[in-house]
């Protein structure tokens, strides 16, 4: 009997001694963190572009303490002053204790948070610590920044493409857009009528100065002929006045399909509207399918994966045509999203 006692005593005190152990590792991995302290080299800024290769700030903290030996990862968080931080945008730095940003950097971290160029606005900045997501993060005090960011807008440069094809109007001509003003041009010419496929290259709306060919193929001259280009088609020109080159390549988007009238076998030609941008087509369709393709192949070609929106996906799905008539078609391939829309619109 005494025996048993013991035993029973033995038992009651390991299991005590387990349930002990169990909690305090519990308390262990549950334990509150201490904050790192974050500082800054500077609390208010004015971003100058001249100075963008120049250091702006730098940031550092020191190590977050949880209580036992773990690997932390630390976390940027960048907030408007007045959001408390419900939507920050997060810049993960490892196990780094220390963020050094450029004017450039700043400012182009200014900009992702939509902060409008060339006005005063303050920022929170502070750190998060974490371990696990076993573990509540903790958090540095904010810092508040007030930064100035200057605006990267670029005005962007224009040449023209009087032609034949348009009457050799410089003043009506369509133009190619160099988006950062940078001397390299590009856009796309429509070639595709009965008259001749010269053109020249004029910076203005004149002729006071007008590129034509140069002394070898692909290059420019201000007292060389006519360029020309090989087909009655559209094409997509770039001029470079950097290197006075310039190069083409067909550039024609079609509709295919059984229920156009040329079916699987014969694109029907879009035709490029310059002044919006986009590619259109009035054209009788019959119920059936239709796809986007580029240059007559099946290299590029766009359908629809998902009906429900005017989104046009690479490689994607035969769209349907679901009731014969005329239907007046766009193309859209110049979103500033990146993405290629269509509509259908039955007259």
């Amino acid at each position: 009997m005494k025996s048993w006692l013991n035993k029973s005593l033995l038992f009651f005190v390991a299991a005590l001694t387990l349930m002990s152990c169990e909690k305090d590792e519990e308390k262990l991995v549950l334990r509150e963190g201490e904050a790192p302290v974050l500082n800054a080299s500077t609390n208010e800024l004015v971003l100058v572009k001249e100075e963008a290769a120049d250091d702006a700030i730098t940031l550092t903290w020191g190590k977050a303490d949880f209580g036992y030996k773990a690997a932390v990862t630390y976390t940027l968080q960048v907030d408007t002053a007045d959001n408390n931080f419900e939507t920050p945008y997060n810049i993960v730095m490892g196990n780094n204790l220390e963020k050094k940003y450029t004017v450039e950097e700043l400012n182009t971290l200014l900009n992702k948070l939509k902060y409008e160029p060339e006005v005063a606005h303050d920022i929170n900045i502070r750190v998060k610590a974490s371990v696990s997501d076993l573990v509540n993060p903790v958090y540095s005090e904010p810092l508040t920044l007030n930064v100035t960011p200057y605006s990267t807008f670029v005005e962007p440069g224009y040449v023209f493409v009087p032609g034949d094809y348009q009457g050799w109007n410089p003043g009506a001509a369509p133009a190619l857009i160099s988006v950062n003003n940078d001397g390299i041009y590009k856009g796309v010419i429509d070639f595709s009528g009965t008259n001749s496929r010269k053109f020249k290259i004029t910076p203005e709306r004149d002729w006071d100065t007008a590129y034509g060919s140069g002394a070898s193929a692909g290059t420019l001259s201000t007292t060389g002929p006519d360029i020309e280009i090989a087909t009655n088609d559209p094409y997509q020109l770039e001029v470079n006045l950097n290197t006075l080159t310039w190069t083409s390549k067909k550039y024609s988007w079609g509709l295919i399909g059984d229920a156009t009238p040329g079916g699987w076998a014969t694109d029907t030609n879009m035709k490029y509207i310059h002044e919006e941008g986009v590619w259109k087509l009035t054209v009788p369709l019959t119920a059936g399918k239709i796809k986007f393709r580029l240059n007559d192949d099946w290299g590029v070609n766009y359908g629809d994966d998902d009906t429900s929106n005017n989104l046009l996906n690479q490689g994607g799905a035969d769209i349907s045509i679901a009731e014969a008539g005329t239907y007046d078609i766009v193309l859209d391939l110049e979103n500033a999203d990146g993405s290629v829309t269509y509509t259908l619109t039955k007259k």
